[in-house]
């Protein structure tokens, strides 16, 4: 089966044979590109300072600073996934979630094990196991995630009403705690390119009550700075 993305936010059509298409209407779950762009990057550059630590030009601290926070939005992304997305799958048509879910599986095995190089970094040979580490944690995790978006969200479209979509997709949300929301949100924002920064702000100001939308977009102008916000603050006006 080829997948003929021709226009992300709107529809996708499925060729299964010549001249025959299916067309459906973009759900809420592509909003997951967001995110999945942020930790895409993030994970990049931990792999990119690890790489720099090991070959002694970097510095630790900071890599552990990073690490921490890359593994702490891993974490509650892949926890929203299991609490309300891989279920509401794996209820209706039982088997299709278990290789995303086992992806998150060794995600975690990966993160524990670098969390365990960081108490001996002193060790020869240590700094560059982490490096090796990072950078397999973060191959691995963007192919779990092209996997998603590529086969997963289209067969949640196709398979669930809008209405339960929206329910998965709440149920996600409801995982993440208020002050990862803070720190997430202009995070998110700082990681992806200027059209996705406007198709973001314009979905959360679909999303959200205008109170806590307007208290993370003036967190988002902070984090960016003018220039930047500029475009984000003409799209949503």
């Amino acid at each position: 089966m080829i997948v003929t993305v021709m226009d992300y936010w709107n529809y996708i059509a499925y060729v299964e044979k010549p001249g025959i298409f299916r067309l459906f209407m973009a759900g809420p779950l592509r909003a997951l590109v967001f995110i999945h762009t942020a930790l895409r990057n993030e994970l990049n550059e931990l792999a990119e300072d690890a790489r720099l630590v090991a070959n002694g030009s970097g510095d630790l601290t900071a890599l552990k600073e990073r690490f921490d926070w890359a593994t702490y939005a891993l974490h509650y992304h892949a926890a929203g996934e299991d609490a309300a997305l891989f279920p509401a799958v794996e209820a209706k048509h039982p088997g299709v979630a278990m290789t995303f879910d086992d992806d998150h599986r060794t995600d975690d095995e990966l993160v524990a094990s670098m969390e365990d190089f960081f108490t001996k970094t002193d060790e020869d040979g240590a700094l560059e196991t982490l490096a090796q580490l990072a950078e397999r944690l973060a191959d691995r995790a963007s192919l779990h995630m092209d996997k998603e978006e590529r086969l997963l969200v289209p067969f949640v479209e196709e398979h669930f009403n809008m209405e339960e979509q929206g329910a998965i997709l709440g149920g996600m949300m409801q995982v993440f705690p208020p002050e990862f929301m803070v720190k997430g949100v202009p995070w998110v924002f700082s990681h992806l390119d200027n059209g996705l920064q406007i198709s973001y702000a314009t979905a959360l100001k679909a999303a959200m009550p205008p109170e806590p939308f307007a208290m993370h977009m003036s967190n988002v102008e902070q984090r960016l700075g003018p220039d930047a916000w500029a475009p984000i603050a003409a799209a949503i006006a």
